[in-house]
């Protein structure tokens, strides 16, 4: 080997060290890359995600207004058959009260009837008891009379 001299020493770690210098240059540079190319796809991929999530809950909100919807008719026809429902007992329910209010009345009319069929008969009654006393006297005094014509001509 020869010797080298501190010049030559010198030239030769500054070209190591200038390359060494380009190579961390290169290296950084493509860290920085990599870092950068990182970032933009977690920035892409973060993009993606909220995109997602957006389209989900908007889904999810569709869907809810449609179950909104769709409970609201199911309601909406439960309170219509209520309502129906209601409207014929009311008018079953007037028709009985018709019904009972016309044989209240017919009974009224009914026990009126009687009262006065009863006034009849105690008249009619007291006719014919009132006949049958003046009968009964007549015929008792007509016995009264036979019997003392009777009692005479036997003794």
């Amino acid at each position: 080997m020869n010797d080298i001299t501190r010049e030559e020493l010198s030239q030769n770690l500054s070209a190591i060290e200038e390359r060494m210098d380009k190579r961390i240059d290169r290296m950084e540079r493509s860290e920085e890359r990599r870092s950068d190319d990182f970032r933009k796809e977690l920035a892409l991929r973060d993009t993606q995600l909220q995109r997602e999530l957006d389209i989900r809950q908007e889904a999810f909100r569709a869907e809810q207004a449609a179950r909104d919807a769709a409970l609201s008719e199911k309601f909406a026809g439960f309170f219509a058959a209520q309502t129906e429902r209601d409207k014929a007992l009311e008018k079953i329910s007037e028709s009985r009260f018709e019904r009972i209010e016309k044989d209240i009345s017919s009974i009224k009319a009914d026990t009126k009837k009687v009262g006065e069929d009863v006034n009849g008969i105690k008249v009619t009654m007291g006719k014919y008891l009132g006949g049958a006393i003046v009968i009964g006297a007549i015929a008792s005094a007509l016995l009264g009379v036979a019997l003392k014509f009777v009692f005479s001509l036997a003794s």
